[in-house]
């Protein structure tokens, strides 16, 4: 039993096991994942221990059978109980113990729901004000916005994609194959979608599922006709949140075997509160207040050293290769700036994960080539006898787009939106050449890795001055609008397009909403805008330019 409460470091490929002891329990995961695979509850017995139960992970990366998983876990303790399995090992034992114990350690639960919890009261901070008064008598609350939801989104994709250098730990598990494929499959994104994306993406975007999940829950919770108890709510958003920490540990299918992201609804949340009722006697942690945990600093400010160095080592290791979809001879360019030159709307910085390459200035010449720009980047003086010139006098207000839409309308048929959906505005502005304008979304926001632009229309305003504010925002075009394009229902909005012309404007000027604004040949649509819901506006273009 002293041997089994030593543990097992590591210290060569050939050791496929790392065992810790705490709390009576023996973990143990296998070393080059950091995959848990057993836990084995011990009661003291004399001078050693009897293993009173096991708790067994066969979860889709174990591809054996149960019997199989049991007969390992014996031969696993026979094995690191005996002196043979700690002598040879005993200085690595000691070295990676001290690396563990030190602070920000990826691999203990308590530090992944310290890093967490911020970003579920936040997103509760948030969503909560729509459905209840009298907020700021409870502990912990303060108002919240998209912003700050957002910033904590980043705050951990940015942690556990390894830009912190001062957190570590289950480096190997922390990868694209293998945290990456764990939160696609349990926060239910598209596998085919995601396949090539990095995990800060995945990250984020499994996150933002979070958000979306949250807010419904909280909005059913508000209109369930039983008594609106607050403590009944925290009790199942901390649920999930507990969840969320066991996918990022990897013990999600020890701990929820065989849940997804879309099990957590409030009609549903009998299944997992009396789960944990029954589980009270055997819990492995003590049960944190949600207020507590959720009040935990994070320096969300924090400028990673690390980051900044990889960045420099891009900078100098960075080589030109060819591009298939431009011309052999054209030069690639580095990629802009990480942070935007221009503020969100609250006034913080936007941070690029992953900043666009622009082109070189003669692909803006050719019609069969695609064109790129970056916030501020180089642009030649004119295409088509159009100059690019920055549009210093746009308007500033509702009333001024207004005004501007109302000098050159275009008739349209009514908007029959569905009930529940917001309507929105969006266009597809086509150049003398035949190639079309469109812009990509700082950080692939919303999963659009380029897409046209669109928002939605202020009231006192029609849908037409919300696409033509739209076009400056997003692309820093200034478009006229030259007919109806087509309507398009989304998850929560209705969206009407317009095709429309441009007139001035620099697309270097395109705000924080936007990394890079595109001119991408008509046929070549499909293959750069591939989000699904733009499939029925590149028909409807294709349509309209034949």
């Amino acid at each position: 039993m002293r041997n089994l409460q030593r543990g097992f470091i590591p210290s060569c490929e050939d050791e496929r096991w790392f065992l810790y002891f705490e709390d009576n329990i023996l973990h143990i995961h296998r070393s080059w994942t950091g995959i848990k695979m057993y836990e084995v509850v011990f009661d003291e017995d004399g001078d050693g221990g009897v293993a009173r139960r096991v708790r067994i992970n066969l979860g889709p990366d174990y591809g054996g059978t149960r019997d199989d998983a049991w007969n390992t876990l014996l031969d696993l303790l026979n094995y690191y109980a005996s002196d043979e399995a700690h002598q040879p090992h005993e200085s690595s034992f000691v070295a990676a113990l001290k690396e563990a114990a030190q602070p920000n350690y990826l691999g203990s639960p308590s530090v992944i729901m310290e890093l967490i919890a911020p970003y579920f009261w936040r997103i509760v901070c948030k969503e909560l004000p729509k459905y209840c008064s009298g907020l700021d008598a409870l502990p912990g609350y303060k108002p919240t916005s998209f912003s700050d939801v957002l910033s904590a989104n980043e705050r951990i994709a940015s942690v556990l994609s390894g830009a912190d250098e001062s957190f570590h730990g289950l480096e190997a598990w922390r990868t694209e194959q293998g945290l990456g494929k764990a939160v696609i499959r349990t926060l239910e994104l598209d596998p085919d979608w995601y396949a090539d994306e990095n995990l800060h993406c995945i990250l984020s975007e499994g996150l933002a599922g979070l958000s979306t999940t949250i807010a419904k829950i909280i909005a059913d919770w508000a209109n369930d006709s039983s008594p609106h108890n607050l403590n009944a709510l925290f009790e199942f958003v901390a649920v999930l949140r507990e969840f969320t920490a066991s996918v990022i540990l990897g013990t999600h299918t020890l701990y929820f075997p065989d849940v997804t992201l879309s099990d957590f609804t409030w009609a549903n949340r009998s299944r997992f509160l009396q789960q944990e009722e029954e589980e009270a006697g055997n819990q492995l942690e003590t049960e944190e207040n949600p207020e507590d945990s959720d009040e935990v600093p994070v320096d969300e400010n924090q400028q990673s050293r690390f980051e900044e160095l990889l960045r420099e080592l891009e900078a100098l290791d960075a080589e030109l290769e060819e591009d298939d979809a431009l011309e052999d001879e054209e030069e690639i360019l580095q990629p802009g700036p990480p942070v935007h030159p221009r503020r969100d709307d609250n006034g913080n910085p936007v941070k690029l994960a992953h900043p666009s390459t622009p082109t070189t200035l003669w692909t803006w010449q050719d019609p069969e080539s695609i064109a790129i720009v970056i916030p501020d980047g180089p642009m030649p003086s004119e295409l088509a006898a159009i100059p690019f010139d920055s549009w210093v006098d746009a308007p500033t207000d509702h009333a001024g787009w207004q005004r501007l839409a109302e000098q050159h309308p275009v008739e349209e048929p009514d908007l029959n939106r569905p009930k529940g959906k917001k309507a929105a505005a969006g266009v597809v502005i086509v150049e003398d050449d035949g190639r079309v304008w469109a812009v990509a979304p700082s950080n692939a926001y919303g999963g659009y890795q380029a897409t046209f632009p669109k928002g939605t229309y202020s009231p006192g305003t029609s849908l037409q001055a919300a696409a033509i504010r739209e076009a400056y925002e997003e692309a820093g075009l200034r478009v006229q609008l030259t007919r109806f394009l087509v309507d398009v229902p989304r998850s929560t909005s209705y969206t009407r397009y317009y095709l429309a012309r441009r007139i001035s404007g620099h697309p270097g000027d395109m705000g924080w909403e936007s990394q890079a604004v595109l001119l991408i040949p008509a046929d070549r649509l499909p293959e750069i805008l591939t989000h699904k819901n733009d499939a029925p506006i590149i028909k409807a273009v294709q349509e309209a330019l034949s």
